[in-house]
């Protein structure tokens, strides 16, 4: 006990090395990097100043203050903090005496965050199955690929297959370091060319239903415009239809000019015609006034008939006289 009050009191006396700066992850075990080849007869570990661990020759380790029940004192000096908090950093302080003389180590531990678990992402260019590790982490990561087909190892961000190469049933792990904190992730070579097939098939059938979508939007506003046209069209034929028919006055002109009501007949049947090729595109009330159109017409169809056939008698009636007219008179001359 003499030696170790010794060893505090003359310890601001004891060679002194520079602070090593260390660091942990939070919830990790962390050992405080000690190499001390002599043999060690006492040990004492000190944080801000404060005892956390000390031991003698022949005892057991002792432990103070919030690290008793995280921490483990090797016989070669080193310290292990069993799952790290935040509070755990601070500046630790190594004391320990060999037969020969006493030494100091001085480290500063600092503790980050968790360390996240890496993602791998694939994708093939130039005929090469392209692997990528990332890790979104504050400090820069060491990273190591390792295939379970082979034995080597790749310290690279990036990994890089020849498709000819590729093993389907290979799995791919990325192991990323940082300190003496270790996380890792596996991906199967097969899942990465499934994916990238995957990727490509969907970019393929999504750019077919966008053409598909295009040309139906485009023939939608084709025919639109056409079925527009068409009806304005058959609307102009039906109205000049309907100036022509026999309500309009066309009635008078067959009989002032009967030699033309053929021809006009004709005229007013093309358009008629053309008007019912358009019937389906009409509305209820066009129809019903076409209907009444046809009427009219073959009501004055027949008018023209009784009229032509006057005009036939009158005709001879100038020429010579009826017939019947004729015969009746010659027969009363014969009684006389």
């Amino acid at each position: 006990m003499w030696l170790l009050i010794w060893l505090l009191c003359l310890s601001p006396l004891l060679a002194h090395e520079d602070n090593k700066e260390v660091v942990g992850i939070m919830g990790e075990n962390f050992t405080f990097p000690v190499q001390i080849d002599q043999k060690i007869v006492e040990i004492v570990w000190k944080k801000n100043k404060d005892k956390v661990a000390e031991w003698e020759e022949q005892n057991k380790p002792t432990y103070f203050g919030h690290l008793r029940d995280r921490s483990v004192l090797m016989e070669n000096g080193s310290l292990t903090i069993v799952n790290l908090k935040k509070d755990d950093a601070g500046t630790y302080e190594l004391v320990y005496r060999d037969y020969v003389e006493d030494h100091q180590l001085n480290f500063i531990l600092d503790v980050l965050d968790s360390l996240p678990e890496p993602k791998i992402s694939c994708n093939t260019s130039d005929s090469e199955l392209v692997l990528n590790c990332t890790a979104n982490f504050q400090w820069p990561l060491n990273y190591t690929w390792k295939l379970s087909n082979g034995p080597h190892s790749y310290l690279n961000q990036e990994l890089s297959i020849p498709l000819k190469n590729v093993d389907i049933t290979t799995n791919a792990t990325c192991i990323i370091k940082y300190s003496q904190t270790e996380r890792s992730s596996e991906i199967s070579l097969m899942q990465c060319l499934s994916e990238e097939k995957g990727d490509s098939s969907h970019k393929r059938h999504r750019n077919i239903l966008i053409s598909l979508l295009t040309a139906f939007v485009i023939l939608v506003v084709i025919l639109e415009f056409l079925r527009r046209k068409g009806i304005i069209k058959c609307g102009l034929e039906r109205r000049t239809a309907q100036n022509n028919s026999p309500a309009n006055g066309s009635g008078e002109h067959e009989q002032l000019f009967p030699g033309n009501s053929q021809q006009q007949s004709n005229s007013e049947g093309a358009a008629f015609s053309h008007a019912v090729h358009c019937e389906n595109e009409e509305p209820e009330a066009d129809r019903a006034l076409n209907e009444n159109d046809r009427a009219l017409k073959d009501k004055q169809i027949s008018k023209n008939g009784v009229n032509q056939e006057e005009v036939t008698q009158d005709t001879e009636v100038e020429n010579g006289g009826h017939p019947n007219n004729s015969s009746s008179c010659t027969e009363e001359d014969l009684k006389a």
